[in-house]
């Protein structure tokens, strides 16, 4: 049976009209980053060496998992190929004491995701793996003997373990709470009540590369933590100096992919309307991030969920960095 001309005309009216919001929402065309944020600092891109030899290593821990279609997680990205969305935390080992860096996913994990609306639930969707409590315990590490836990941000993936962890102090910058709305990404359950030993991070006006403010937690130029701009209020990226010689720069959700830093890609338009809190900063941030990596080459961006980056390197208990 064939359509009348009325009834063609009525369907384009609504599919064409779809098709081009779907194609806005996955981000065509694309957000342009402008490169005129470092033009004058490009000198200052450069990653002090740490003050003698290294003794630190650390950990990937993959807590979780979910698969997608590549254009959900980076602008531009195949709808036909399909990658992995990693929910990782990090530990990080030295001589002067343990740390994590984000939790990924927690022992309380599936109750704490009731709570998002159906939506959010279907975008959200993941794989639990294991814990890194759990994790931790079965390669017999005592979870009191993390005394120290920081967060890239307070999202629902990365602080979900926060109260697994109830001895320990809890870093986070102050504002990364100024507006915690379950519709942005957070879980009021993971970070409630006044159990937690909040200790904000507080950072000096030290520059490190084209930061101008950092913390150099060890004192000994290994591990540095920055602030980062734009996905949440209160984001954190921290570098790592290993033992091997290498450098790290772990970057929370700045975006999701490598790739977005080489080639200076936001998140798909439709996944910013979410998760990220300034578009603009955001934009200012990857660029950063872009020009630190033209000025050195030999730096190792690991997005916190970018499974392609971090599955070479191994995950827990493989240790990175060690000689």
């Amino acid at each position: 049976m064939k359509l009348s001309s009325k009834s063609l005309i009525a369907t384009s009216l609504i599919i064409v009209p779809l098709f081009l919001f779907l194609l806005y929402f996955l981000g065509y065309p694309n957000e342009n980053i402008t490169a005129t944020y470092l033009a004058q600092k490009e000198n200052n891109a450069l990653i002090p060496k740490p003050k003698g030899k290294s003794p630190l290593v650390f950990s990937i821990l993959k807590t979780g998992e979910a698969k997608t279609l590549e254009t959900f997680v980076i602008e531009g990205g195949s709808l036909l190929k399909v990658v992995t969305v990693a929910h990782s935390g990090f530990y990080i080992q030295h001589p002067k004491g343990n740390f994590l860096f984000d939790t990924g996913l927690g022992t309380k994990i599936k109750e704490q995701f009731q709570v998002f609306p159906l939506y959010l639930k279907l975008l959200m969707d993941y794989q639990l793996l294991a814990p890194a409590k759990e994790q931790l315990e079965s390669n017999g590490i005592k979870i009191e003997s993390i005394q120290d836990v920081f967060f890239s941000h307070l999202h629902w993936d990365h602080a979900s373990g926060l109260k697994d962890f109830p001895l320990a102090k809890i870093h986070s910058l102050a504002n990364e709470l100024n507006d915690p709305k379950i519709e942005f990404g957070y879980i009021s359950s993971q970070f409630d009540g006044d159990s937690i030993h909040w200790k904000p991070i507080q950072f000096t006006k030290q520059p490190y590369a084209s930061y101008a403010k950092s913390l150099d937690w060890f004192g000994d130029g290994t591990a540095i933590f920055v602030p980062m701009k734009g996905h949440s209020e209160g984001s954190v990226g921290l570098f790592l100096h290993t033992e091997n010689g290498k450098t790290y720069f772990l970057t929370g959700d700045i975006v999701w992919r490598k790739e977005g830093f080489l080639d200076k890609k936001h998140k798909p338009r439709g996944a910013r309307w979410i998760v990220d809190f300034d578009t603009v900063s955001l934009g200012e941030e990857i660029s950063r991030v872009h020009e630190i990596l033209k000025m050195n080459p030999e730096l190792e961006i690991i997005p916190a969920h970018d499974n392609d980056v971090q599955s070479p390197l191994g995950f827990f208990p493989q240790v990175v960095g060690k000689k």
